[in-house]
């Protein structure tokens, strides 16, 4: 399995505070049977965290180095990037894009979904990137209102779900829009979002397991496989089917006029 979304660079973010604590992750990552896992810490442009791609870049190095002769899984490099209007001029030259692709994570602030982003993800697109919406199913918004996510998911975007919110670790509430979510083809991926070895684990399988009895076997475990692997290769990912409005036509266009 590969875990495309983790923060797994220790003193960075609100992840791992330790080397120690790292490798407590690797070890329960490799044990769930994961074997590529994608570095994506939090980048917060003016905020507490450093916001300095060359910076991120010298830190992952130094994690690459320091288990580069771990065997069970490979590492690759990334962002979680933080929505604001700049991010065009953010994610110039690749530096924060999925394993140097034109794939990016974006994160939405938890309680908004930001205005105007369909023509910020329009102009993302514009300059070659595809947006990854990180966790929509943990936005207040877009989980109350799934046609929101169903307009930027047929505009081209995609976007991952969290591993937890499907095993219910992070309210019903929750986990009810992550499975409405991959009902209607809303979201591509499964990611652990993994920020330590005791409450956020590095782990997929149970989640897969869950998928499965909602969207299949094969489509669930293309969600930890096929995608995340040819978004790694920066190749378009596999037919994956319409997206499926989840409200109706005439509501969906009322509240897309407010």
């Amino acid at each position: 399995m590969i875990d495309l979304h983790c923060h797994l660079l220790p003193d960075w973010d609100d992840g791992p505070e330790s080397w120690e604590e790292v490798e407590k992750m690797i070890e329960i990552a490799a044990s769930d049977g994961i074997t590529k896992m994608c570095l994506t810490p939090h980048f917060f442009r003016f905020s507490r965290y450093n916001d300095d791609p060359a910076v991120l870049k010298s830190r992952y190095d130094d994690f690459k180095e320091r288990f580069k002769v771990e065997r069970r899984i490979e590492f690759y490099r990334g962002a979680e990037i933080f929505i604001h209007p700049d991010l065009v001029a953010e994610i110039k030259n690749k530096e924060l894009s999925v394993n140097g692709s034109e794939y990016v994570f974006i994160e939405f602030p938890s309680d908004q979904v930001p205005a105007g982003v369909r023509e910020l993800f329009y102009q993302v697109m514009l300059a070659g990137y595809i947006p990854i919406i990180s966790h929509p199913e943990r936005n207040n918004i877009l989980n109350s209102h799934p046609e929101l996510l169903y307009d930027l998911i047929n505009r081209g975007c995609l976007a991952q779900v969290t591993a937890m919110s499907l095993t219910g670790e992070f309210g019903s509430e929750v986990q009810k829009a992550a499975e409405l979510f991959l009902r209607n083809n809303l979201v591509h991926l499964i990611a652990s979002d993994a920020h330590d070895s005791q409450r956020r684990k590095p782990v997929l399988s149970q989640a897969v397991e869950i998928a499965s009895k909602i969207v299949g076997r094969d489509k669930a475990e293309a969600m930890v496989g096929d995608i995340p692997q040819a978004i790694l290769n920066d190749d378009l990912i596999p037919d994956w089917g319409k997206p499926i409005n989840p409200v109706n036509r005439k509501k969906f266009l009322w509240i897309l006029k407010k």
